[in-house]
């Protein structure tokens, strides 16, 4: 279900009020929600969820890849020069 036609079938029995509130704006407790905001995201303390399998294959399959395009140092070697 697309967010349009979820607003309208929640619209039947709340009352939906939408607003924009752009950031920076003297709106009280908007720089305390930033400073939060901005503490949380740069805090390594705080655990993630387990990578699944598929993401430790991929991170995986990506650092093979990148050890795997690493050209010889050869002098001989055409690519080097």
């Amino acid at each position: 279900m697309n967010i349009p036609n979820k607003l309208k079938s929640l619209s039947i029995s709340y009352w939906i009020h939408l607003q924009w509130i752009p950031s920076h704006v003297n709106i009280q407790g908007n720089k305390i929600s930033d400073a939060l905001a901005k503490a949380g995201a740069d805090d390594a303390s705080v655990p993630s969820a387990p990578l699944t399998y598929l993401e430790l294959f991929s991170r995986d399959k990506s650092r093979n890849k990148t050890i795997w395009l690493i050209p010889p140092e050869h002098h001989w070697y055409q690519g080097s020069q």
